[in-house]
């Protein structure tokens, strides 16, 4: 009885000792899990736009904090299995990706520090220059702003009703 629980707690430990060791100890004694978690949040903003599956991934890793908190903090929590097996799978799938760099941080920083091709810088050195007036074009910032607004509320949204 209570077999996953066990099993999950286990595996979040693990990868919370993987978040320890990348972040190191905070002043205030966070988890490694909620460190990685507020650096996504930090990261928000580009990370929804760049990285395929960050907000999945976001609500997943908050959920299996939430789990383990109820594990850790409640009364006789690991006599019944409030985890699945999903739950464990996706734990030490995500600490694996961790150590693989394909994890939604590591993701995001090989795509921002990318560097430029070299053809490109190439081929710009033989074109001849150009010196017509062109006017820059235009982003539309307020629409990526909505956006990522939205899926920060709905992502705390999530977390409350949790």
């Amino acid at each position: 009885m209570g077999y996953l629980n066990y099993e999950f707690f286990d595996e979040f430990k693990a990868l919370d000792n993987l978040c320890r060791d990348i972040y190191g100890e905070s002043i205030d004694k966070k988890l490694g899990v909620t460190l990685y978690l507020e650096d996504m949040d930090r990261k928000a903003y580009q990370g929804t736009f760049k990285v395929s599956g960050w907000t999945s991934d976001y609500n997943h890793l908050k959920s299996a904090r939430n789990v383990r908190n109820e594990l850790a903090h409640s009364r006789n929590s690991m006599m019944v299995d409030i985890c699945s097996q999903e739950d464990i799978d996706f734990v030490r799938s995500f600490r694996t990706r961790i150590l693989n760099q394909t994890d939604p941080i590591a993701m995001l920083r090989k795509q921002t520090t990318q560097p430029r091709p070299a053809s490109n810088s190439q081929q710009k050195q033989h074109q001849q220059p150009n010196y017509t007036y062109t006017t820059p074009p235009k982003t539309p910032t307020g629409c990526f702003t909505i956006v990522a607004s939205f899926f920060v509320v709905v992502a705390c949204v999530i977390a409350f009703l949790l």
